[in-house]
């Protein structure tokens, strides 16, 4: 390993201590040290969100919330944020009240799970690519009949590199007639996506 590679590790490492700190204390895993900064795509789930008017930022759920790095961020009046993993939500438990955060709630559960009434926005990323068509598309189409609000969206990413379990195609994954927009595209050919929302044309990938 050449010095430069081993100042980049090194220089890394610093930068996540508080991170493995963390998962040092409550056992979780190493994913989860990521900083939100390693994450471009949560980034605009966060500035995507924020920048609607206040009147449809009242309730958020993030399924998969890991150490709640979005939720934290997300001015709503109300987010509710679920984990299968119950080390990861003691440590987000814990940034939650270092952080003073309100109206934020935290709860262990795996996919596919009921939720409780309707939401502005649903988040569900970086998890879907493990969970093959089948069990996905059900599950979200049930989401965006069930759980939104007449303006609500749920939000959703796709990957394409090889070395994902499932790769797959929003157009297969949204409801039929569910208006489609894309967020962004980043590294490792994931793409971020916003499904339903305000009557608009619906714009689909390949213009199906």
């Amino acid at each position: 390993m050449s010095l430069s590679t081993r100042a980049k590790r090194a220089a890394q490492f610093v930068r996540h201590l508080d991170r493995y700190l963390l998962q040092w204390m409550f056992g979780f895993d190493r994913w989860h040290v990521n900083r939100l900064g390693d994450r471009p795509y949560a980034l605009s789930v966060i500035s995507y969100l924020n920048a609607w008017p206040d009147d449809r930022r009242g309730r958020v759920v993030e399924i998969g919330c890991g150490l709640g790095d979005i939720l934290r961020r997300l001015q709503f009046h109300e987010r509710l944020g679920f984990d299968s993993d119950p080390a990861v939500l003691r440590a987000a438990r814990m940034l939650a009240t270092l952080t003073r955060q309100r109206y934020l709630r935290l709860a262990e559960g795996t996919f596919p799970l009921a939720l409780d009434g309707r939401y502005d926005a649903i988040v569900m990323v970086n998890w879907p690519h493990l969970v093959d068509e089948a069990r996905l598309q059900p599950q979200l189409a049930a989401y965006v009949r069930q759980h939104l609000k007449p303006n609500g969206v749920l939000i959703v990413d796709t990957v394409q590199d090889p070395a994902y379990l499932y790769r797959h195609r929003i157009e297969r994954l949204a409801p039929a007639g569910s208006p489609i927009m894309k967020l962004g595209s980043f590294e490792r050919q994931r793409e971020l996506w916003s499904v339903g929302g305000p009557s608009a044309p619906v714009s689909r990938p390949g213009g199906s």
